[in-house]
Parts: structure tokens; C-alpha cells; sequence
């Protein structure tokens, strides 16, 4: 009904910063009205009782190609209907599907199947792709197809770029040739600029940085460190990234990419501006043993994460990133920083200017988790799924 209101009550509320107890969550219309003292709730309002638990904005996930047997990179309309339905049970309300280095033919075909999908009621929020390639390094592909990397050049960025309102955001490598002139267009066109599969110096981070690149993938994951030429130590895309002020940058928590060693260093250098990215293949949730592929490579669930089919790189996540929580925390205990790494700061990330925050005038998506941060049930613009 038009004007309706409703308050959430039972679970405690994490915000940005607190976690409050007592309180309820009043919505009108599919949006955030406000967080106010359940003793002073009018009378008026339909209550909605969720019971015990802790709900906290819905979770964005900015970085993953795919889940349940279905990739992004297939362009297929209705296997991305299934990966964004997966994500939604698992408590992501806001996604940018990703798509890996591919032909170009191949990749305008992946933007306009996710593009098909960005405005569909019962599934998560889709503002746009994200680009993850074609623009690296070889050397720092990890398991992007070799085949499809390319240089920056006129007729390629122009065709990549005829696409941009379907775009969110375009990571590549800093060091290569037009990469700052590929930075101003991006910013131009209001697409995020990320750095990524880099095997640069921290001199190409900063000349694009200057340029308006704001944002850095999964760190430790395709990043060049520390080389000695001659006597002189020259710090990599991992140190110019770890020393930075400014940029925002996702890692991948999943406890296989990254030990918890790396992961503690992550958030000591980058707390307040470091978000947890699935990078989540059409593996996530699929048994050991199964295969899957992404574009024209082949790749297998093996201990819980994908692996090229020789066992040299990782092939992308098998974790949702709603299931990395109990994972990360144990390297962030502070439940408001925890949830801001999969909430508020993603949203800052890629620029989502009303998600990512239970606070006056945002989208009313909700997750509720359990105390052992497993999900409950996923609330979207007011419609509950579980």
C-alpha cells in the first residue's frame, strides 16, 4: 500500500559504526526512514518481527563472475538469472557481475546479458558490469586466458567504451602504454577506475592514480612486488598499494587465496577503505571434483576453492562472499568493521550512492545473520527471501 509503513524488530542492528540493541528499523516504500527506540514506535506502524539475530544492510559484492554452475562470461540471459538468484539466498542484495579477459566480441555479448538483467524484480541490484580485463600484464594473468589480454588500443577502448552505461568499472594494468589517457576516459564516463593483474611499479599506480584511478582488485592476488635494480629497491603494485592514502581496495577472503597472515597485514595497512570481494566463479557451491568453465578456459573445485586444471594458478573463489565472514573474522573481531568491509565500503568503492548503510533514505535491503554470521534470511526493498 502507498505510504505504508513498517518497523523490523528482534535482531540487534549493526550501522557503520555500533551495534544497537533495542531499536527497530522503520521502512516506508521500499526505503530506510529511520533506526529509532522501539518504545517510541507509533502505533500506526506494522511490526514485522524477525526474532533473535543481528541484520545489517544487504551485502554488495563488486568482484565475481558467477555461482552455481553459471558464469557471466557465457553471456547466457538465463544462467545469470541463477547465479544472481544464488547471490540473493546468500545474502548479496547489490552485485556487478564481473567478466574475465574474452574476445571482445565475447565480452560486449557478456555486458548486454547482465545489462538484460540490471532492472529484474527478485533479484539483486545490478548498477552495471565490471570489466575485468582485457587490459593486463601477462605476466601477472594468474588464470585470465592468455589469448584474450590485449593493449590498449583506439579501436578497442572506443568499442569497450560504447558500452559505458552498462559499466561500473574497468580494472588493468597501470604500466601499459595510453593507461593514464584510458584513466581520464573512464573517469569522463563516470566508470570506476581499478588497477589490477599488474605488473607495474608503484610510479604507473600513481601517474594513473593522479588521472582518477581510485580503486585497486584483490590485493596480494596479481600484483608485482619489490625488485632490486642494480642497488635500488623499486616497490611494486602490493607496496604501492599497501602504502596508499586514498585508494580503496578488495580482497578475497576466502582463506585458501590468501593466508590469514596476509590478510591481518591487509587490514592493519588499509582499515576503513578494505572490502571483501567474492571473486566467486561458477564453482561457488559446487561439490569438490566438479569442473567449470569460464570463457575458453577449464577449471575444477578442489579443496574448497577453483584451480586450473595443472594446479599452477587459482581459478577464481568457490565462497560467496556472505561465506567469507566467519573466515575474516577472524582477523577483524569488531563486527561494525567486519560488516563494513561487505557493506559501506564496497558501496564507496564503486560509487552506489544509496546502499550499503541501514541509515535514513537508503534502499531497505537487509540481511539477517545468525550469531555465527550464517545467513537467515535476505530482505530487498522491503521483499523477504530465505
Amino acid at each position: 500500500m502507498k505510504g505504508a509503513r513498517e518497523a523490523i524488530v528482534g535482531p540487534v542492528i549493526v550501522t557503520n559504526d555500533a551495534v544497537v540493541s533495542g531499536h527497530a528499523v522503520v521502512v516506508r516504500e521500499g526505503r530506510v526512514e529511520g533506526v529509532v527506540p522501539i518504545g517510541s514506535l507509533s502505533s500506526d506502524l506494522s511490526v514485522r518481527d524477525l526474532g533473535p539475530g543481528i541484520l545489517t544492510a544487504g551485502l554488495i559484492d563488486i568482484h565475481t563472475h558467477g555461482a552455481g554452475g553459471k558464469g557471466f562470461n557465457d553471456g547466457d540471459i538465463e544462467g545469470n538469472r541463477v547465479a544472481l538468484s544464488a547471490y540473493l539466498q546468500a545474502g548479496v542484495t547489490t552485485v556487478l557481475p564481473t567478466l574475465g579477459a574474452a574476445p571482445l566480441d565475447d565480452m560486449i555479448a557478456g555486458i548486454e546479458a547482465i545489462d538484460a538483467l540490471r532492472a529484474q524484480p527478485g533479484l539483486p541490484r545490478v548498477p552495471g558490469t565490471h570489466l575485468e580485463g582485457p587490459f593486463f600484464a601477462p605476466a601477472q594473468r594468474g588464470a585470465q586466458d592468455i589469448s584474450a589480454l590485449r593493449q590498449f588500443n583506439t579501436r578497442s577502448v572506443d568499442r569497450v567504451l560504447s558500452y559505458s552505461d552498462a559499466i561500473s568499472m574497468i580494472s588493468y594494468a597501470p604500466e601499459l602504454g595510453g593507461a593514464v589517457a584510458f584513466t581520464e576516459r573512464l573517469v569522463g564516463k563516470g566508470i570506476v577506475a581499478a588497477a589490477g593483474h599488474s605488473d607495474g611499479r608503484d610510479v604507473d599506480l600513481w601517474a594513473c592514480q593522479r588521472a582518477g584511478l581510485s580503486h585497486v582488485i584483490h590485493v596480494f592476488s596479481g600484483q608485482s612486488s619489490t625488485v632490486r635494480v642494480g642497488p635500488w629497491r623499486m616497490p611494486g603494485m602490493l607496496e604501492a598499494t599497501l602504502a596508499s592514502d586514498d585508494l580503496t581496495v578488495e580482497m578475497i577472503a576466502d582463506g585458501k587465496h590468501l593466508p590469514l597472515t596476509l590478510m591481518k597485514i591487509a587490514i592493519r595497512c588499509l582499515e576503513g577503505r578494505l572490502c571483501l570481494v567474492s571473486d566467486s566463479t561458477p564453482g561457488a557451491g559446487m561439490p569438490d571434483g566438479s569442473t567449470y568453465r569460464m570463457g575458453a578456459s577449464e577449471f575444477m573445485v578442489e579443496d574448497g576453492v577453483g584451480v586450473t586444471m595443472d594446479r599452477s594458478a587459482f581459478g577464481g573463489s568457490t565462497t560467496l562472499i556472505s561465506e567469507m565472514l566467519p573466515i575474516a573474522v577472524q582477523v577483524q573481531n569488531s563486527l561494525p568493521a567486519l560488516l563494513a568491509m561487505v557493506t559501506s565500503i564496497p558501496a564507496r568503492a564503486a560509487r552506489l550512492e544509496d546502499v550499503g548503510q541501514i541509515a535514513p533514505g537508503f534502499h531497505a535491503d537487509f540481511v539477517l545473520f545468525n550469531e555465527d554470521l550464517t545467513v537467515q534470511a535476505t530482505g530487498l526493498a522491503g521483499e523477504w527471501f530465505s
